[in-house]
């Protein structure tokens, strides 16, 4: 088990530290803010906090 965050990780509360990601195929990725953004995807919503994103994957970018 590691102390460390990961790049996945929720982070501060509040902070806005993720942004959903979406490909040309139409699908939705969870990627944090502060990396840069991959090639072939573009950023669809964010950055904004962890839990806001995920919604956003989970309901399709609403």
């Amino acid at each position: 088990m590691t102390t460390q965050a990961g790049p996945f990780d929720p982070g501060p509360d509040g902070q806005e530290t993720h942004l959903v990601l979406e490909n040309a195929q139409g699908r939705l990725s969870l990627w944090p803010a502060w990396r840069a953004v991959p090639a072939g995807w573009a950023a669809r919503f964010g950055p904004a906090p962890h839990s806001l994103c995920v919604g956003q994957v989970e309901t399709g970018l609403g």
